[in-house]
């Protein structure tokens, strides 16, 4: 694309065309999408096919009683995403600002560096930043990742769970993180050795399928020749797995860090069986092109910085 053709796009889309592919993304009915935008069915259709006849390139297919996304429109809506979510955090930023305030950090993590090491590095930057707006979100690599990619999120404690995204991110490596199988206290499983064949017949709390750690059991389960548990409650949440097996006879494959505070407490224990090897080392992502602002960059250096004792 040449410089007066780039120029040409940054001079006739507008935030409203993107909202309009976000939305019809997400509805995939027209009606529906002009009314989320208080505007006519027929000027919603017609902008949409302003943005089809500008591009070149049919977006969205039109089906009887739905749209189908294409593959144009599947990259448009992509980019369309990440700008909208910029335009939030700019907006966020300017009243912080306005209002005497001193920025926003949004920080997704795993579960394995959110007990231990993310509140030293938390604390470290909020006693340098008093007023610094620091948010928290905890989930699996896969889905942090991809709110990392649409600027939800400015910096991930994580891994990559696909070569695919070596192209979207930095990384820079931290410590590997053990699992353990864990049970409440006084669980029957603590009175004697299990085998995986045993304890697959137990309930479950796990993460998706799509997470690392569900692939490392799962992988490990096969090797073993031992099937899949049938009983599964599938969460990422580490709080909602800890109450689940606190209150029930559940097991739960969790970080080892996890559980430093808690089986102290006398709540959990881990049960004395490896289930494969550490998930490798997670780490800190950020956009791989994209300047680091001060804030994020800051933070980075207190975890590259991190008392590990």
């Amino acid at each position: 694309m040449s410089n007066d053709s780039r120029i040409h796009v940054k001079g006739w889309l507008r935030i409203k065309h993107l909202v309009l592919l976000v939305t019809l993304d997400e509805s995939r009915n027209l009606h529906a999408t002009s009314r989320h935008m208080n505007m006519s069915q027929p000027a919603a259709s017609k902008m949409l096919k302003d943005i089809e006849t500008f591009f070149g390139m049919t977006l969205f297919y039109r089906q009887p009683r739905h749209m189908e996304i294409t593959d144009a429109g599947r990259l448009l809506v992509r980019y369309a995403r990440s700008i909208l979510n910029d335009t939030d955090r700019l907006i966020d930023d300017l009243v912080s600002l306005r209002e005497g305030g001193y920025g926003k950090l949004v920080i997704g993590s795993v579960p394995g560096a959110a007990p231990l090491l993310l509140p030293k590095a938390i604390t470290s930057i909020k006693a340098r930043r008093p007023q610094l707006a620091v948010s928290l979100f905890e989930n699996s690599s896969d889905r942090l990742l991809a709110d990392l990619e649409y600027k939800r999120l400015d910096v991930v404690l994580g891994r990559v769970t696909e070569h695919a995204q070596h192209h979207l991110f930095d990384f820079m490596p931290l410590q590997a993180e053990p699992v353990s199988i864990v049970v409440r206290a006084e669980h029957p499983l603590c009175q004697r050795l299990p085998g995986l064949g045993e304890i697959v017949r137990w309930p479950w709390v796990l993460h998706p399928m799509s997470s690392p750690m569900r692939g490392l059991f799962e992988v490990a389960l096969a090797e073993a020749g031992v099937s899949s548990p049938r009983n599964v409650v599938e969460t990422t949440s580490t709080q909602t797995t800890l109450q689940l097996v606190s209150s029930s006879d559940a097991i739960a494959l969790l970080p080892t860090s996890v559980l430093k505070t808690a089986i102290s407490a006398g709540k959990f224990t881990a049960l004395p069986l490896v289930i494969g090897e550490p998930l490798g080392y997670y780490g800190v992502l950020t956009r791989k092109g994209e300047e680091i602002s001060d804030v994020v960059g800051e933070f980075i250096d207190i975890l590259l910085m991190r008392d590990d004792a």
